[in-house]
């Protein structure tokens, strides 16, 4: 699949201007990087942000129709690394919805799953509303999440829960703080200057210290996100959770609009 936007982008009669048929179908997310990972992610990398081949998470995609997608994927691209591919087009189509929601807010094409079960695993058995919250409900030192679904992309979510070390929202960086008086508080840095700095620990309490009453302030690498929640929760667990996520918005979603 080398170059598979660039030469699309020049070459616009590649393919007619077909309509994907599976464009709303969200259990075509998960199917369509199934198939992506086998078949595309050698060359693209596994969350399709490139590799020895172009990036298909740029603004590019969004430009292409679904019939250049499916044509240049399925004949291949001469004078290329990116050889024909043998897979049925409802495989394809699955795909092309799969890319299109790296770039796309989570609401606009929310994935398989029950949200009311993704609820329970997020208040419940996943621990999430322990340091997120959603409409005012849950803790307080993990990003609001109230808004996610217009905010993030199903791929920032995966990664998120999946690999929260891999990339740490701004604001939220672990920091441990040891007082003068011996204490060790773990949390984020809320505030800072060079007299004092406020931090919210893991229970949710906010320390307004001074700068004289502080003997160690250091940064950590990583989040305060525990890792391990593919062993934690099952296939169907973490699908759902992914689905009542996506659809979290302020307000709602309207087909079309560009956020």
């Amino acid at each position: 699949m080398r170059w598979l936007c660039v030469l699309l982008l020049c070459c616009p009669s590649l393919a007619p201007a077909q309509k994907n048929p599976l464009a709303k179908d969200p259990a075509a997310i998960e199917n369509g990087r199934q198939t992506f990972l086998g078949a595309c992610s050698a060359c693209h990398g596994a969350s399709a942000q490139g590799g020895t081949g172009p990036s298909l998470v740029s603004g590019r995609m969004n430009r292409l129709n679904d019939g250049q997608a499916l044509k240049a994927i399925k004949n291949g691209l001469p004078g290329t690394d990116m050889p024909p591919f043998n897979i049925p087009d409802d495989k394809v189509w699955e795909m092309v919805t799969f890319l299109r929601s790296l770039s796309r807010p989570a609401i606009a094409l929310p994935p398989a799953g029950s949200a009311e079960a993704g609820a329970a695993v997020f208040f419940g058995k996943g621990g999430c509303s322990n340091c997120h919250r959603i409409a005012g409900k849950g803790g307080a030192i993990g990003p609001d999440l109230t808004n996610a679904g217009a905010n993030m992309t199903v791929l920032q979510m995966r990664e998120a829960i999946f690999e929260p070390n891999a990339r740490v929202a701004p604001g939220f960086e672990a920091v441990t703080v040891t007082t003068a008086a011996g204490a060790v508080i773990d949390g984020v840095a809320r505030n800072e200057n060079n007299y004092s700095l406020q931090v919210l620990d893991k229970a949710g309490k906010l320390h307004l210290l001074w700068r004289r009453d502080v003997k160690q302030f250091k940064r950590r690498d990583g989040s305060l996100m525990p890792a391990g929640y593919d062993q934690k929760l099952s296939k169907v667990e973490a699908t759902d959770l992914l689905a009542f996520l996506s659809r979290q918005s302020i307000r709602p979603y309207e087909a079309g609009e560009d956020r």
